[in-house]
């Protein structure tokens, strides 16, 4: 049975009903309500009263979490960032930065000096140097390899070297031997390795373990650990290399940084040396046409010695005058055939290049009129670009493999110049000749007839005059260049310079130790929520007053506080709640029933120990002390209390007058504290006085208590116990069902209603019991500062009087 207590209604705080007479009181329909739709934040409010519930559970988890992110940081090592910084050289290598024959704008712009401190062939070299490739699990073992290598073909994995007295084993960390020997051997061969510590640096030790990586896969994760923070406008590319080593961080940025001056300064000597190449080579090729048209001129002017001169002379003193006439077939002829010498050069370099597959710069370039002639503006912009493209891939294979989309792409434009664009260029170059050619040929003709006496050798003189003139000038442009260039490669010097070299910290820069506990706090937090909220999604026992309202559609007729809990609140301030309470009860129940039937009632559960007999005796004392005359039925025929609990003779109770054993008036007890409160016990327990209940005995009894009292409130066992609950409703015609938060199971409790519905039986709604009025329940309270209080009782002598003792016995 219920371990509630029966908390007594005072006499000097009754509030008085009219039971009789007074305003009409408006029908109740009866029975269960559909559940309304639930308020938009009645889930949230779920939610934050669970959180409550379970506040020591989510405080624990929360200590676990920040503990076990505490024993976390043990095993995560520090974070160090190292700092460098490197300069990129704008100038050229002039005095004043244009002078040189290579400018800035010739080498790499800023994204390509990133790509290239991200190369591989920066990084490999770095990582073979200071053996990066291999990482000791402790610290101190870090000196014993400083002269660890590896082949080629090496096997990396995790490995443990067991050292016992001379001799040695070395294993995978699985615990597969490798192999073992002699301590002053070498150590590791089988899996590629090329390590000799030596006796004097294993000494003192029984085991090193260790790991190694391939060379490129350390590349790898040391590439993705680099940061670059270049800024727009400026030469300066700032480093930030991070690791939890700081010595050996910094000395990994450093050597970097020193690789990739090194590697800048060879390229940048290597397109000093390659321009310087190419100059020369044209240099030595307009030498060489020099010398060939002195030498043709030479030999035409030994030839023609001997002949007569043809030359128009002058007396000393008066000036030589010419035919304008023949001033202008001359000047034609010589242009024409100078057309004609070109034309044919250019077709030759045609030919050779549909033969060969690719047309020859330098041959091109040494013609005269593609050096000099504004019209072939187009086909020496070709041939420059032509020139820079064949530099600027020579460097890109310098830095890059063949199969990198910038060399490939670089390779592509180059080979559809060579093939597409110069050729086109020359042939359109070519037929603008043809067409100077055969106009000046026309004009030749027309003015042939005057000056056909001219001899041919004049114009083949004045021809060759003409190629030694323009050979001599671009000899001259090309021995300058080539002379700046080879000053260049002499004084060359690296485009990339060191500013701030990297420093290694004495504290880490990043202290993971707050994030991870943190974070695990965080987890542990939200797990606990998580766990929290569907631990009271499963529960199936009663704990939130939308329960009975949502999903069992009860009204609610009031709020039991529970007087087992203690807190903030005094004994009697408790008590006083619980007076109110019931207080609110009556008047509920008493307003929902029929005005036109006799007030009666059956108070039941859904299961035991849910305080229903309590509900029923503090409900009936209400009633009681309101002043109306009140009969409380003990209904429970098999474990009923009532009796012991009021203090009256248990026999002859319900069971004797159900049987004929007993008269009604025989089984009405009056309760002595209680003028106004009548008492029908039990009776004596039998095994068949369940089925008494279903003898039409038990309504006629109820309709003839009813017409003799005001008030008849029946206890009832479980409604999970059988049908005598449902018997008794029946009789009754009014049913109140008793909710115990944390006992009562909601599922059991919608079942045994849903009999319930099919029954002539009002439910009037449920009474919540062992309420703490917190969180949702907060509402329910009453202002004990607002509470009634009796004036303090004086006898003749005007002494105070005691107060009378209340009924606070325990049922079972």
């Amino acid at each position: 049975m219920s371990a509630d207590r029966v908390h007594p209604v005072l006499a000097s705080g009754t509030a008085v009903d009219t039971y009789r007479g007074g305003a009409a009181v408006q029908p109740w329909t009866g029975g269960r309500e559909a559940p309304p739709p639930p308020p938009p934040d009645a889930k949230v409010g779920r939610y934050l009263a669970a959180l409550n519930r379970f506040k020591w559970l989510i405080a624990a988890f929360v200590l676990l979490g920040g503990a076990g992110g505490y024993v976390a940081t043990r095993f995560v090592d520090p974070e160090y960032e190292v700092q460098a910084t490197i300069m990129m050289e704008t100038m050229g290598n002039g005095a004043n930065g244009s002078g040189g024959p290579t400018l800035s704008n010739e080498m790499l712009k800023a994204q390509g000096w990133q790509d290239m401190l991200r190369s591989y062939s920066i990084i490999d070299p770095i990582v073979n140097q200071l053996a990066l490739f291999v990482e000791p699990a402790r610290q101190a073992d870090s000196t014993l390899f400083r002269s660890f290598r590896v082949a080629p073909r090496m096997k990396p994995g995790d490995y443990v070297l067991t050292i016992s007295g001379a001799r040695y084993t070395l294993a995978l960390k699985a615990g597969i031997d490798v192999e073992s020997g002699n301590v002053a051997d070498s150590i590791g061969r089988p899996v590629g390795f090329q390590w000799q510590p030596g006796v004097r640096a294993l000494a003192g030790r029984k085991s090193v373990a260790f790991r190694v990586q391939t060379p490129r896969e350390t590349s790898s994760d040391l590439r993705k650990k680099l940061r670059l923070q270049p800024t727009e406008g400026s030469p300066l590319i700032f480093l930030n290399l991070s690791g939890p080593n700081s010595e050996r961080t910094a000395a990994t940025l450093n050597a970097w940084v020193q690789q990739f001056v090194a590697v800048a300064k060879s390229t940048k000597t290597k397109n000093v040396t390659s321009l310087s190449r190419i100059l020369e080579g044209r240099r030595q090729y307009a030498a060489e046409n020099l010398a060939a048209a002195e030498e043709s001129l030479k030999q035409f002017q030994v030839k023609t010695a001997t002949e007569p001169g043809e030359r128009p002379s002058a007396i000393a003193g008066i000036e030589l005058t010419t035919n304008p006439a023949f001033d202008a077939f001359f000047r034609d002829k010589v242009l024409v055939e100078n057309y004609r010498h070109d034309r044919e050069s250019i077709q030759r370099v045609l030919a050779q290049a549909n033969d060969t597959g690719g047309m020859t710069r330098e041959a091109l370039l040494s013609i005269p009129l593609i050096a000099t002639d504004p019209a072939a503006e187009n086909l020496r912009t070709a041939l420059k670009e032509q020139a820079d493209r064949e530099t600027n891939l020579r460097r890109l294979r310098d830095t890059f493999m063949d199969e990198n989309p910038l060399v490939v792409r670089e390779r592509e434009a180059l080979a559809n110049l060579r093939s597409v664009t110069v050729p086109a260029t020359t042939r359109e170059f070519l037929a603008q000749l043809q067409r100077r050619e055969d106009q000046l040929r026309g004009n030749i003709d027309l003015s042939g007839r005057d000056l056909r006496g001219i001899p041919a050798r004049t114009i083949e003189e004045q021809r060759l005059k003409r190629q030694v003139e323009a050979a001599v000038d671009m000899y001259r442009s090309l021995d300058m260049e080539a002379s700046k260039a080879r000053l260049a490669e002499a004084s060359a010097l690296s485009d990339v310079s060191v500013m701030d070299s990297a420093v290694a910290p004495l504290k880490p820069n990043r202290n993971t130790a707050p994030v991870i506990i943190l974070g695990a706090v965080i987890a542990a937090l939200g797990l606990a929520v998580v766990l929290a909220i569907i631990i009271d999604q499963v529960d199936s026992r009663f704990r939130y007053p939308e329960q009975a309202s949502n999903d069992l559609g009860l009204f609610v007729l009031g709020v039991v506080p529970d007087l087992q809990v203690k807190g903030k609140r005094s004994t009697m301030e408790r008590e006083a709640q619980a007076v109110e309470a019931f207080r609110s009860i009556r008047m509920n129940v008493r307003y929902a029933a029929n005005p036109n039937r006799p007030f009666a009632l059956t108070i039941s559960s859904p299961g035991p120990n849910d305080g229903k007999s309590m509900a029923a005796s503090n409900l009936a004392l209400s009633f009681a002390e309101s002043g109306a005359r009140t009969l409380l039925i003990d209904g429970d025929l098999r474990r009923g209390e009532l009796a012991r609990t009021f203090g009256v003779a248990e026999r002859p109770g319900l069971v004797e007058f159900l049987d004929g054993a007993a008269l009604i008036a025989e089984v009405l007890h009056p309760v002595t504290a209680h003028p106004n409160l009548t008492l029908m016990p039990a009776g004596a327990r039998r095994r068949r006085a369940p089925e008494l209940l279903a003898t039409p005995r038990l309504p006629q009894l109820i309709v003839q208590m009813a017409s003799e009292f005001d008030v008849v409130v029946v206890d009832s066992p479980p409604l999970g116990a059988g049908f005598d609950a449902y018997a008794l409703a029946t009789a009754t015609g009014n049913l109140a069902v008793v909710l115990r938060a944390g006992a009562t199971d909601t599922k059991m409790a919608r079942a045994k209603l849903e009999v319930v519905d099919s029954l002539p039986v009002t439910v009037m709604g449920a009474v919540l019991n062992s309420i703490a009025l917190t969180g949702p329940y907060r509402y329910y309270s009453y202002y004990h500062e607002y509470a009634a209080h009796d004036a303090p009782a004086t006898d003749r002598l005007g002494r105070p009087e005691p107060e009378a003792a209340r009924l606070t016995q325990e049922i079972g």
